[in-house]
């Protein structure tokens, strides 16, 4: 993965989780520590040579919208976080198939990079204290996308 699909991966991933956190001690996700770009890299270096184009076709189309969808001259790059999880807002509900897909292909991503972190997973209460996975409902942050 080149250096700018990284930089282009954390833009687009980490504008899903932005709006109202919780607050106060503990209340807040632990983000410290999330790599946004670890879960695409992977799809990209060890996915068949189809399913690569497609992921760098489907994070170049997001980090490109601000143009596209918005029509201005910048890229999410650019962009404040609350712009981010703005657009992309927008982007899981377009009217374009092809759009919301890929909106929703990096919204999963994002969620898979969430909860690769071992602290987001214990913030979440995915894992017991003993170490164990717990079944049941998670944690959810409100807002975001």
């Amino acid at each position: 993965m080149r250096a700018i699909e990284r930089q282009w991966a954390n833009a687009v991933l980490s504008g899903f989780l932005v709006g109202e956190l919780p607050r106060g001690e503990g209340a807040a996700p632990p983000l410290h520590d999330v790599d946004y770009s670890s879960g695409i890299a992977s799809l990209i270096e060890h996915g068949n040579p189809i399913a690569s184009a497609g992921v760098r076709m489907a994070l170049a189309t997001i980090v490109t919208s601000p143009l596209w969808h918005w029509g201005q001259r910048r890229t999410m790059v650019e962009m404040s976080p609350e712009e981010r999880c703005a657009i992309l807002a927008e982007l899981v509900d377009h009217k374009l198939f092809a759009v919301r897909e890929l909106a929703i292909l990096m919204k999963i991503q994002a969620a898979m990079a969430l909860f690769k972190s071992p602290a987001m997973r214990a913030w979440s209460g995915v894992v017991r204290s003993d170490g164990r996975r717990r079944l049941g409902l998670l944690q959810t942050a409100p807002g975001g996308v």
